[in-house]
C-alpha cells in the first residue's frame, strides 16, 4: 500500500485494485479517523460505506490501483473519496429480488449525509459525506 499524502486532518493512499485491498482500506480508514481523536458512535457505518465504495471500484472499474482519501469536512462529518480508472459512473441500479446487484448504493444512501461522483482526467472519484462525532 502506498501513502500518497497526509496532513493533520486528511490522508490518501493507493491500493491495488484487488478484493484483498477492501479489508485493509476498511481497517485503515477507521484507524485514521480515530487517530484524529474522532470518536465513532458506530464504526460499522464507516466500514460499510468504505467497503461499498472500494468494492465497487475493484469489481466494476478495472485498472491497476484504487485511490482512497479521507478528510475532516466539517464538525461532525468526514468525506470518504474512492477513485478508479473507469471514466464514467455505472448509475443507480434498481434492486430486485433475488438479484445480486443494486443493494449497495441503496444502503449507501441510508448511511451517509450525501454522496456524489466527479469525473477525473483519467477515471472518476466517488465521494460520501459521513456523519461522525468529535471532529
Amino acid at each position: 500500500m502506498l501513502l500518497v499524502e497526509t496532513d493533520p486532518r486528511q490522508v490518501s493512499w493507493l491500493v491495488p485494485s484487488r478484493e484483498e485491498a477492501v479489508g485493509y482500506v476498511r481497517q485503515r480508514t477507521v484507524a485514521e479517523i480515530r487517530a484524529w481523536g474522532i470518536e465513532l458512535a458506530d464504526p460499522l457505518e464507516v466500514e460499510l460505506v468504505v467497503t461499498e465504495l472500494v468494492t465497487n471500484a475493484v469489481s466494476h472499474a478495472g485498472g491497476q490501483v484504487v485511490g482512497v482519501g479521507i478528510q475532516v469536512a466539517e464538525a461532525g462529518a468526514v468525506v470518504i473519496r474512492v477513485s478508479d480508472a473507469h471514466p464514467g459512473f455505472f448509475g443507480r441500479r434498481v434492486w430486485r429480488e433475488p438479484g445480486e446487484h443494486g443493494r449497495g448504493l441503496v444502503m449507501l444512501r441510508q448511511l451517509v449525509r450525501c454522496w456524489w461522483w466527479e469525473p477525473l482526467a483519467e477515471g472518476k472519484v466517488v465521494c460520501a459525506l459521513v456523519e461522525v462525532s468529535g471532529c
